[in-house]
């Protein structure tokens, strides 16, 4: 396994407070249907002065609207006219008087919010402009993990916002001043994308600090490689990566899955770890993957259905289990199709005393993955097509698949093409199913399809 897919910026790994899943989702129901609770927290967050508390009742609007919404207008700073028309919220009461803050870029003054009921069917808009209010108010009084999230909006054009990087990089900036660790972290990656790699190091330490995880990653990389400018020290890089894995959340569930690659030596040549600074141990790299694989990582929940289909790192041959977590995989995000492809092949031959085989599903998985430009899983597609697997026997479009499997580096298929004269029998198709069974009882597989 290669580490440089892990070895650059985690930066999309750092997500904004307002950029998840709500976590309250029974709560937004209740709430939602409830005006007079809505009402009573709105009223606490207008009367009181402790801003923690506005600010959760501004996320908790958010997350009850729709952060993707795209209704006009759209929010834009405007230095010269502080009652530009084109500030979304508007349209609820008139302005207050402008906030402001030395520390915080410039912004368009915020309306009061709503108090009035909102109507569970048309009210999401008013929400969301009601919790735009609240953020652009408290990150101009200075609220560090406000003005975070203005900068992640103009990051990504969430909430009305248009994308403006350089707009993003000074409200980060301001959050910075502030000591808000997610913040070092994003004004550290926009310093490395400058090559500004001093600057950078110094800022991810400081979001390290604060147990920043996509922080820890990066500093993990660098040290292990010894990439921005930094010696190579894979003892710091070790420990690092340890703070990532251990602090790994939903948002940033990668750390624990290279920590696992490395305690199982599972990882590429160009980085080689000596056994007194980090030891093998494949029980403790099973720990990390299915950390990793808990906060929903599809990569690590690949390894671990791979680990059970195989008996790999000490676990036992489980066929739902490895089943179980290949589906896992490609609901987490299986962007080769490994996963699609393992399980075409566990419906293809079946598991006795588990399961019979399912050629539509096998087909079905077979052709995800070749979507995905799996060369092996376009082989699959033209054996399937080829024999007359789920689908009536097409050999023209078998050898089309053939092909792209060949042009992508599938060696099989290229000796496939080679032989066009010799086709597939019955027989041989249940040798090749009978061969798929005894290799999953022998250990792991090699990088080519199984089928044949």
């Amino acid at each position: 396994m290669n580490l440089d897919h892990y070895r650059g910026s985690t930066a999309s790994s750092s997500r904004g407070s307002l950029n998840s899943k709500p976590s309250s989702a029974a709560m937004s129901v209740s709430l939602l249907t409830d005006a007079a609770i809505l009402a009573k927290y709105r009223d606490t967050a207008i009367k009181t002065n402790d801003a923690s508390i506005q600010l959760s009742f501004a996320k908790y609007l958010l997350e009850i609207g729709d952060p993707l919404s795209t209704y006009e207008p759209v929010v834009e700073e405007n230095n010269n006219n502080n009652n530009s028309s084109t500030d979304p919220a508007a349209a609820l009461s008139p302005r207050p008087s402008s906030v402001g803050s030395n520390n915080s870029p410039p912004s368009s003054a915020p309306s009061s919010p709503a108090t009035g009921p909102q109507d569970p069917k048309t009210g999401k808009k008013q929400l969301i402009l009601e919790g735009v209010y609240w953020i652009d108010r408290l990150a101009k009084e200075g609220h560090p993990e406000a003005q975070f999230i203005r900068g992640t909006w103009y990051e990504e054009g969430m909430y009305l916002t248009k994308k403006n990087a350089d707009k993003a990089l000074r409200w980060y900036q301001s959050s910075s001043k502030g000591d808000y660790g997610p913040a070092h972290y994003k004004v550290a990656y926009f310093c490395e994308k400058k090559k500004d790699n001093n600057k950078a190091v110094m800022l991810y330490k400081k979001a390290a600090i604060h147990n920043d995880v996509p922080a820890n990653h990066r500093l993990a990389m660098v040290y292990l490689y010894g990439d921005l400018g930094q010696s190579q020290n894979m003892k710091a890089g070790l420990q690092y990566l340890k703070r990532a894995a251990s602090f790994a959340t939903e948002a940033a569930p990668m750390a624990p899955y290279v920590l696992g690659l490395i305690l199982s030596r599972d990882y590429s040549n160009q980085l080689k770890i000596p056994d007194d600074i980090s030891f093998p141990d494949d029980g403790e790299a099973l720990e990390w993957f299915r950390k990793s694989a808990q906060l929903g990582y599809g990569p690590a929940n690949y390894k671990l259905g791979y680990c059970y289909e195989y008996g790999s790192l000490g676990c036992p041959i489980d066929p739902f289990l490895s089943i179980q977590h290949y589906e896992r995989a490609t609901m987490g995000g299986d962007g080769n199709g490994e996963a699609e492809m393992a399980l075409s092949g566990w419906y293809l031959s079946g598991a006795d005393n588990c399961f019979a085989a399912d050629d539509r599903l096998a087909f079905h998985y077979a052709s995800k993955a070749a979507e995905k430009n799996l060369p092996k899983a376009q082989y699959a597609m033209g054996y399937y097509h080829e024999v007359g697997i789920s689908v009536p026997i097409d050999l023209e479009k078998a050898m089309e698949f053939y092909k792209r499997a060949a042009e992508n580096g599938n060696m099989d298929a290229k000796k496939r093409l080679e032989e066009q004269s010799a086709k597939f029998t019955p027989l041989g198709h249940k040798n090749s199913i009978k061969r798929m069974k005894n290799g999953r009882n022998r250990g792991p597989k090699d990088g080519s399809c199984a089928i044949m």
